[in-house]
């Protein structure tokens, strides 16, 4: 008799807690109300920036970059898709190779969230205007 196990269930978003700065905070939220996003939709919006971060070919030295000042930060849930975080792993690994320094999670996050913002305010540099 043969034995069927059945499909895996899909675990869903993986949740996690961000440390950002309020006033980058403050300022993704005026950006995400310009583009037509609640803050519902906060994790969304935070999962588009990291895939559009990832996206450019300069992405290892601006995370690399990013520090944020202690004491200023304020913690918020978010909820990413396991092909996010997959690729945020895979990120961090590239980061390391490429930069010689190891960055966390919350890093590459914070950054592609500057990375959003400054795009909508015109702001965003490409990748040859980087050194890429």
């Amino acid at each position: 008799m043969a034995k069927f196990t059945p499909p895996q269930k899909n675990k869903g978003p993986i949740r996690t807690t961000l440390r950002i700065p309020t006033g980058m905070l403050n300022k993704m939220d005026q950006v995400m109300l310009t583009e037509g996003y609640n803050k519902k939709q906060r994790s969304l919006w935070i999962g588009e920036a990291i895939e559009n971060l990832i996206e450019r070919g300069d992405f290892p030295g601006l995370v690399a970059e990013e520090f944020i000042v202690p004491g200023s930060t304020k913690s918020i849930p978010i909820a990413l898709s396991e092909d996010i975080v997959r690729s945020i792993n895979d990120s961090l690994n590239r980061i390391e190779e490429e930069e010689d320094t190891r960055k966390d999670r919350s890093a590459l996050i914070r950054t592609a969230i500057i990375q959003r913002i400054m795009s909508q305010q015109g702001m965003q540099l490409s990748p040859q205007e980087t050194g890429s």
